[in-house]
């Protein structure tokens, strides 16, 4: 029994899970033993797995094998929010105690770190379910890091993008709201106030081409968005048209991906352009200009693609430079503090990028007036 509530595995989740090969033999012998039952090694591991699984079994064994056999969640892309500078750093740090004791309360385990930089970091360890997988292999372990790091013009909320994360994030805000005083405008990375599609994909052409001291090599993959308009959005459309007794079941394409080298200066891509689609999601890789540098590769999307809202970005790695013009082909994992170094350059780019779009779109708005 735990937390009030009676679970038994199966008899067959069980046998699936000492057949398992992420159990090892040493692993198997230890959970005879706490039964008192030895084992010889010369046992076929199906005649143990078939024998334990008829044993009478409670939720430590459950909680033993599933913290083996459970799943880690890969690395995910981050996002980030600015807090201004009206905003006090023991109110920042205040709203992330809070946030820490809620989280506590609900049955994760969560912590606030006060690094010797000054960026303020709040670590949640949790588990989520994944119905898919076998009973034994439902439980993902899961850790999530929101930092927030002090600037010039206040501080930067960076976090990991996904839903449990997103009402964490929302939860901290709210919070340090409450510890200010007046209104308080948190601003995020966003194309929501440009419909204009070319200047959406020109976002990220001017985004990816020099990242602090890195130029942009190539683009491996660009990802297109053509929204389907709504009839009303049309000048001819009349709602009160009784003419209008046909439907149209005209095809609409409205996202599409293009792979390879070169991809930017490609004929199918300006063709997809032609017709409306714009650029919300792309992969490239850069690299500083001096010799021997390693090529770096860096991804970058709106996670909501028709509003171009939730923005975020990941380094994905760097391949090593093996000699003139040649690269290992495997990815090799950035340290944390280059990593963190390139997200912040990357952070500053797409703001000022924003910047520089949104006068041109107000420029365009009022030569058309």
């Amino acid at each position: 029994m735990k937390m009030g509530h009676l679970y038994s595995v199966s008899d067959k989740a069980l046998f699936d899970a000492l057949n398992n090969s992420k159990l090892t033999n040493q692993e198997i012998i230890d959970i005879f033993f706490s039964r008192g039952i030895l084992i010889s090694k010369e046992t076929k591991r199906k005649d143990l797995a078939l024998y334990f699984s008829r044993l009478t079994h409670g939720y430590h064994d459950f909680e033993f094998l599933s913290e083996i056999l459970g799943s880690y969640s890969r690395k995910e892309k981050s996002t980030s929010c600015d807090i201004p500078s009206t905003v006090k750093k023991e109110d920042v740090v205040q709203a992330a105690h809070e946030l820490c004791k809620k989280i506590n309360s609900e049955g994760n385990t969560a912590d606030t770190n006060i690094l010797p930089n000054g960026d303020i970091e709040v670590v949640v360890k949790y588990q989520k379910l994944n119905l898919d997988k076998s009973e034994l292999r439902q439980t993902v372990n899961k850790e999530a890091t929101l930092i927030i790091e002090p600037n010039k013009t206040g501080f930067t909320l960076r976090t990991p993008l996904n839903e449990d994360v997103n009402v964490w994030k929302e939860e901290l805000l709210q919070k340090i709201q409450e510890e200010t005083d007046g209104e308080i405008e948190f601003t995020e990375i966003s194309l929501e106030h440009i419909s204009d599609h070319k200047l959406r994909t020109e976002f990220f052409i001017e985004l990816i081409k020099k990242i602090g001291s890195y130029d942009l090599v190539d683009v491996t993959d660009a990802y297109v968005y053509h929204p389907k308009e709504s009839p009303s959005a049309d000048p001819d459309f009349d709602s009160d048209d009784e003419d209008d007794e046909e439907v149209d079941f005209g095809v609409h394409i409205s996202k599409a991906s293009l792979k390879g080298e070169g991809v930017l200066q490609s004929e199918e891509l300006h063709s997809l352009y032609a017709k409306g689609f714009y650029i919300w999601k792309i992969i490239w890789r850069c690299k500083e200009p001096t010799v021997g540098s390693d090529q770096i590769e860096l991804e970058a999307q709106f996670a909501e693609p028709e509003s171009c809202t939730e923005f975020s970005y990941i380094a994905k790695g760097f391949y090593k430079y093996k000699n003139q013009g040649i690269y290992s082909k495997n990815r090799t994992p950035l340290s944390y503090s280059a990593e963190k170094d390139l997200l912040q350059k990357l952070e500053n780019k797409a703001r000022e990028t924003i910047r520089e779009i949104s006068q041109k779109a107000t420029e365009k708005e009022n030569e058309e007036d």
